[in-house]
């Protein structure tokens, strides 16, 4: 039984050292991101990056991937002395997720893994009457609160990779922590990317 065990692992060790392939490239984006919580609507912004895939065999590769994200959230319009307050929050990060790819067809694959991201900037803004108001401006009188500088999101998505190497990626970004210590709202963000890899 040992023997056999020993065989099937150097078979499937041989079999991954044949087939394995690194390729890497720049993908870019668009996102379309919200926050959890009543009020919050979804708003577009942008992702742009690089990604290394490491084909293990003909079923799976691991993918990490290096990005920057613009995300946030659009808010319910208040109306208050019949003037309506618009407000949004914009966030940028830098996202890294590693990614297990797997393949059932061809260069059909489904993406499941962690995402650790680092917030390098957020903001809120105000419109009212014409006028806008930014947390930014408020920096002066003393207000300085930023988002929690570590996220970590569930990445899952389907893609596609086509022989001649573009990519086409459709993914959900499922926030686990929260953005402030004293609020329960997280990220939530839908990502669609082109890339094209380079065989190496």
């Amino acid at each position: 039984m040992k023997k056999i065990l020993l065989a099937a692992i150097a078979a499937v060790v041989c079999v991954g050292g044949a087939f394995a392939q690194l390729s890497m490239g720049p993908k870019v984006g668009l996102n379309v991101s919200s926050i959890t919580g009543d009020g919050s609507q979804y708003r577009a912004g942008v992702n742009v990056g690089i990604f290394a895939n490491y084909r293990i065999n003909s079923l799976f590769a691991i993918q990490p991937e290096f990005l920057y994200s613009m995300q946030g959230s659009a808010f319910d319009d208040v109306t208050v002395l019949n003037q309506t307050i618009e407000s949004s929050y914009t966030s940028h990060y830098i996202d890294i997720p590693v990614l297990l790819k797997i393949y059932p067809w061809q260069g059909l694959n489904v993406q499941v893994g962690p995402q650790f991201g680092f917030c390098v900037d957020d903001e809120y803004k105000l419109k009212l009457g014409g006028k806008e108001i930014s947390s930014n401006d408020l920096k002066q009188y003393g207000y300085d609160e930023k988002a929690n500088a570590f996220d970590f999101a569930i990445a899952v998505g389907l893609g596609y990779e086509f022989d001649f190497g573009m990519t086409i990626d459709a993914r959900y970004n499922w926030g686990l922590t929260k953005i402030y210590d004293d609020d329960k709202a997280k990220n939530s963000v839908f990502m669609i990317s082109l890339g094209y890899k380079f065989d190496f």
